[in-house]
């Protein structure tokens, strides 16, 4: 039987919808914390907090907004996404794309926006766990979405809908993660996983995702399943399960939140949520010591706020058939296949060599330098062209909220084939990983003693070389790295001992830091680089040479070359590499 005409604009708007919302989301909190850290670090005054401003006038005017005028936005949302991932600009329009996403979700049946959030689901999948604005074949897929959304609004008469304070604690809810697989594992204690776990993971939350509908019509026992499966994460890894538990409940009480008032003041409560969210992972250095490392935390509260919001209020859901079930999963189905088709689905293996191509290299959380621009399409294309055998990588997001909920390690497995160990620094998500296409074991790992956000160290072996390496990011004050430096030589000469140190140490070389670590480690480079890590823009200069690649004195192997790719810009810092010939 075929679809009516209305239902395919009801499906088409309800796929732009769920993508929009989510969209938006990742773009709106990216763009804002990439301009405010500019704000912060260089005193950059544009765009800084404007974002922020902007959602709020954006939630005020919604609901005198004519559906063309909504659809308007929406175009220009998805323009702008098309033509560039530049977040601190893009943000902008997010901001005003963010309450008509809402809007729409208000007026829409729940069944509608499943596909639509399956349908962004989709493209996380097809991009292999990266944001889907930063690779150019997805991010074609997502404006094209977009645009048949704005296509089908443009075609209905009317206004929009105000949502109230309801929907947007069921965004912030999302954007604490929930509709993110790498998100839920890495939450729940899983540091390594490859393409197919992450896949199959997908499937599930789709799954709550689509089926969290049926749940609508017990809102208690809804309430109580969000609030049971949000606490599951002080219970890990029973989190696997209590979080798309969580996820359904969520999609159920969508219904039951539309009929609430407060935009405005839902739209704070959304920035407020998503800046204590960054706080779990930078909190003594943005003013807010008291949320370090209390993710679980704050997604239970924002999962109680949530639940009280739909509290008390019925509501008459139309549930989604088994047509419009299967349908959203054909589509997750047969994207999961082609990337499985496509991609690495786990290491390539090699076997050991004499001479050793290392790269140490800090990625800036998934960012570039400048204007919030995502990195990860040309860091795998610099990773494929350089081809380092052993990365050291720092600042290695794996499902983080200020940068698009990114999984580096993940992509650039399945993209490149790389083997990964990962050392997240807090809440699972942030943190440090070693690289290489060997059989790697982590030994050992800690946090080192920090007066700022938490700074990791991970001692990690090779087999196929023989050797135990360990990668290190220090701190931002000269006297914290001079503290860390002493811990860190301890942990690299405790059995088994490392041979090489490499990383961002935030140390210039004259620094006591680097006098402590060079007591027992040799500098791979004869002759320092110019500068390894460069920041310039707006007559702001800032240029530090705090990247390395130590060896252990004892240690008979050679370095046979050395050198900085000093005019690479997927960073602010660039990558520092060495050759080194085995023993």
């Amino acid at each position: 039987m075929s679809v009516k005409v209305d239902e395919r604009d009801r499906i088409l708007l309800g796929l732009g919808t769920g993508v929009l919302l989510a969209s938006s989301l990742r773009i709106f909190v990216a763009g804002a914390y990439s301009s405010l850290e500019k704000t912060f670090f260089y005193g950059m005054s544009f765009p800084s907090g404007l974002g922020i401003l902007m959602l709020l006038l954006a939630a005020f005017l919604v609901g005198r907004m004519s559906r063309k005028a909504g659809a308007a936005l929406t175009a220009a949302y998805a323009t702008a996404v098309l033509i560039t991932d530049a977040t601190e600009y893009t943000h902008l329009v997010a901001a005003f794309a963010l309450p008509v996403a809402l809007a729409l979700v208000k007026e829409l049946d729940v069944k509608y926006l499943t596909m639509g959030l399956v349908a962004d689901l989709s493209l996380r999948v097809l991009a292999v766990g990266a944001e889907p604005a930063d690779f150019p074949y997805t991010r074609v897929i997502l404006a094209l979405s977009l645009f048949l959304g704005a296509y089908a609004l443009w075609k209905e008469p009317g206004t929009l809908k105000k949502p109230g304070f309801g929907l947007y604690a069921f965004a912030a809810l999302l954007e604490l993660g929930l509709i993110y697989p790498n998100a839920v594992m890495r939450y729940s204690g899983m540091t390594v996983y490859y393409l197919p776990e992450f896949v199959g993971f997908s499937l599930l939350l789709a799954l709550a995702i689509l089926l969290g509908p049926h749940l609508a019509r017990k809102p208690t026992a809804a309430m109580a399943l969000l609030i049971i499966g949000s606490a599951t994460l002080f219970i890990k890894p029973l989190s696997l399960v209590g979080l798309p538990i969580a996820l359904a409940s969520a999609i159920a009480l969508v219904e039951s939140a539309k009929g609430s008032r407060g935009g405005v003041v839902g739209a704070f409560y959304l920035f407020l949520t998503a800046t204590l969210a960054l706080g779990a992972y930078v909190g003594r250095d943005i003013g807010l010591p008291f949320m370090e490392d209390r993710l679980e935390a704050l997604i239970l509260a924002a999962s109680v706020v949530y639940a009280l919001g739909a509290y008390g209020k019925s509501a008459e859901v139309s549930r989604p058939s088994v047509k419009e079930i299967i349908g959203p999963l054909i589509g997750l189905v047969l994207a999961s296949v082609i990337v499985l088709a496509l991609f690495h689905v786990g290491p390539t293996y090699s076997e050991g060599k004499r001479d050793v191509l290392l790269w140490t290299y800090n990625v800036h959380q998934g960012f570039g330098p400048y204007d919030g621009t995502f990195n990860g399409y040309e860091l795998v294309n610099l990773l494929a062209e350089g081809k380092p055998d052993v990365w050291f990588a720092q600042e290695v997001v794996g499902g983080m909220i200020g940068n698009g909920y990114q999984d580096v390690p993940l992509f650039i497995s399945a993209h490149l084939g790389y083997a990964y160990e990962y050392k997240p620094a807090v809440e699972g998500t942030y943190g440090i990983a070693v690289f290489s296409h060997w059989h790697m074991k982590t030994e050992a790992e800690l946090n080192l003693p920090s007066v700022g956000q938490a700074r990791p160290a991970q001692k990690v072996s090779i087999e196929e070389l023989g050797i135990t390496v360990v990668n290190v990011h220090m701190g931002l004050s000269e006297e914290e790295r001079a503290m860390q430096a002493g811990e860190l030589l301890k942990f690299a000469e405790a059995s088994p001992v490392a041979q090489i140190i490499a990383g961002d140490t935030n140390a210039e070389p004259d620094e006591r830091a680097i006098e402590i670590l060079t007591r027992d480690y040799r500098d791979a480079f004869s002759e320092r680089p110019p500068y390894t890590f460069l920041w310039e823009r707006n007559g702001v200069v800032d240029r530090e040479n705090i990247d390395y690649i130590l060896l252990k004195k004892d240690w008979p192997a050679e370095v046979k070359d050395y050198g900085c790719l000093c005019d690479v810009l997927a960073s602010d810092h660039r990558p520092v590499w060495a050759v080194i010939e085995l023993p």
